[in-house]
């Protein structure tokens, strides 16, 4: 399964003709996009994450296989997106300079908010379904989080549930609204399942779009 989804990957990857280094807002379009989107993959490298309990399919794998998608989703409905990692590898040698950097990324100038996607795994096998975390105090994060974590449940047919405080680096440093996406459980059977199906990941990721965009588009 494990290599399944390493050749999903790289055939995915070379696909993209964006897996480049992280580029210049702006720069590739002659027209203004409705809005500028910064994504992060989390992990990476050296930093796989949690791993999948009955695959071992890495979390860092999937962030970029799902985060993808959704850059693809947002660029179709005219957004300019801002990957924080754009291959497998890690952004440094470190962790602390890994975060450094991805969070340099992530305080761009101009973007209208910021997305960090990532996997969720516990003791308990039966805890399943998505979660989305803002910094605790933030009103335009939380109002972000509420429209993505709704969009996902109404998107995949799950029942409603509520965004959640938290405080994470990712949400905490940037100056814009901006969410942590927890897609699912690793640790539960059916998450796991569903996070390596490409038709679930392409069902999952246009609901993150429309989760997005539901916020930027607000009157």
């Amino acid at each position: 399964m494990r290599r399944t989804l390493l050749l999903l990957l790289t055939c995915f990857l070379l696909g993209c003709t964006e897996m480049k280094t992280p580029c210049t807002p702006f720069e590739l379009s002659a027209e203004p996009p409705k809005f500028f989107v910064i994504l992060d993959y989390g992990h990476g490298g050296f930093d796989c994450g949690a791993t999948g309990t009955d695959t071992g399919v890495l979390e860092s794998d999937l962030n970029l296989l799902i985060g993808e998608r959704v850059a693809r989703a947002l660029e179709d409905r005219g957004c300019f997106v801002l990957r924080t990692r754009t291959d497998t590898d890690a952004l440094a040698a470190t962790k602390r300079d890994d975060m450094a950097r991805r969070g340099a990324i992530l305080c761009t100038e101009g973007a209208d908010c910021t997305v960090s996607i990532h996997m969720n795994k516990y003791e308990n096998r039966r805890i399943k379904g998505p979660m989305c975390y803002y910094q605790a105090g933030a009103e335009e994060g939380k109002a972000l989080a509420g429209c993505v974590i709704d969009a996902i449940t109404g998107g995949l047919g799950l029942d409603p549930r509520l965004a959640n405080p938290g405080d994470n680096y990712v949400t905490r440093i940037p100056d814009v609204p901006s969410v942590l996406i927890e897609c699912g459980f690793l640790s539960n059977p059916e998450d796991e399942r569903n996070l390596m199906d490409p038709e679930y990941q392409q069902r999952l990721a246009e609901a993150i779009a429309d989760g997005v965009l539901d916020f930027l588009e607000r009157p």
